[in-house]
């Protein structure tokens, strides 16, 4: 522990599984208070209970303005503030153009963008007169190249990297002393990744062939592992990130290069 995020108080959606855990895991070692905020109370809980005192959770669906506001007002009641937001929470259906249906495309954009966009305007609303104030919107490589058998995902991603941009064009236009980044995950060992496993599998593939095919279209030939990409939002939480707005760091073993 460094305490690269001593007196930095955060709520992380998404916080009860994969990146989103991993990112709690990490703020609370770098000497943050948070809340974990997630749909799923049951892990979300879990995640806390190993986190001790430094850390709270709240129920939050993330497609609800109502939901935010609470989850918002729950983690300056907790903790007597807010610096940080971490927009981490996502789903990942597969379906080309060919076989998603509308409702599974309206449900990936559902909670991945406008989840991302309603968090972010809960965000900016409650940090906008703090001082060194940070938001990390998780979005994906996958929203820089595409992928066919993914076009739902593609699009949400996508939206997330562009819409970031613009939110931190208004903060600083707007003189909030607010940065507004992304970072993006390549393929993550997850439980994301792991449906996808188990999808194989039951296709008739095995496990180890499908995290080799994942890991081949990365040049490091792996998988990450959810550390990583949390390690980037740390430093983009971070003062260490000050004169940092507006940006993706892809966290890809090479994909992206």
């Amino acid at each position: 522990m460094t305490g690269r995020l001593t007196g930095k108080i955060a709520l992380i959606s998404g916080g009860a599984s994969g990146i989103g855990a991993a990112t709690a895991r990490l703020f609370v070692e770098e000497g943050a208070r948070l809340v974990v905020g997630d749909i799923n109370i049951e892990k979300g809980r879990s995640v806390v209970n190993k986190l001790g005192d430094a850390a709270s959770f709240v129920e939050l669906d993330v497609t609800s303005p109502d939901s935010w506001e609470e989850a918002v007002k729950a983690t300056k009641n907790t903790f007597g503030g807010i610096t940080t937001l971490i927009n981490s929470a996502g789903v990942s259906i597969p379906g080309s153009i060919e076989d998603i249906s509308l409702d599974d495309f309206r449900k990936t954009i559902s909670i991945n963008l406008e989840g991302t966009f309603l968090g972010t305007q809960a965000g900016v609303r409650a940090l906008k007169t703090v001082k060194g104030a940070a938001i990390v919107n998780v979005a994906s490589t996958l929203g820089h190249r595409g992928g066919a058998f993914i076009p739902a995902y593609c699009a949400s991603k996508g939206g997330v990297r562009m819409f970031t941009r613009s939110v931190a064009l208004h903060c600083a236009e707007n003189q909030y002393d607010i940065r507004v980044n992304t970072v993006s995950p390549g393929a993550i060992h997850t439980e994301m990744v792991e449906a996808y496993i188990d999808a194989g599998v039951k296709a008739g593939s095995t496990a180890e062939d499908v995290i080799k095919g994942f890991a081949d279209g990365h040049p490091m030939k792996r998988l990450g592992s959810p550390d990583e990409p949390a390690n980037a939002i740390v430093f983009l939480a971070s003062d260490e990130a000050s004169y940092s707005t507006g940006i993706d760091i892809p966290v890809d073993g090479g994909y992206l290069a």
